[in-house]
């Protein structure tokens, strides 16, 4: 099986690196832990780019968005099945309100 190629957005990036950030001033192993866990979590698209739930709270004409879950962080994503492309969106803390996210 093939595996799909992941690509992760500016927004994406910049959003761990505000992660980290911002737990690093208490801990940089822990930020370091949840950063990898993220990476890592994110890694199993490329072996199962469905595996993630559909996520009803982005509605687009353009694209279906999935999210995997990971400590208190979802990983939006999409999908284009006829590339065989990834595409992480954004890195968004479930303690915040979704209507705020912008994909």
């Amino acid at each position: 099986m093939k595996k799909a190629r992941v690509i992760w957005s500016d927004s994406a990036l910049n959003d761990l690196d505000t992660i980290y950030d911002f737990i690093a001033e208490n801990s940089q192993p822990a930020a370091r832990r949840i950063v990898e866990g993220i990476l890592s979590r994110s890694g199993q698209l490329e072996s199962f780019p469905e595996s993630g739930t559909m996520f009803q709270t982005v509605k687009s004409n353009e694209r279906a968005y999935r999210y995997l879950v990971e400590g208190n962080y979802k990983v939006i994503y999409s999908y284009q099945q006829e590339r065989h492309t990834i595409h992480i969106e954004v890195i968004f803390d479930t303690r915040y309100d979704p209507e705020k996210l912008s994909v």
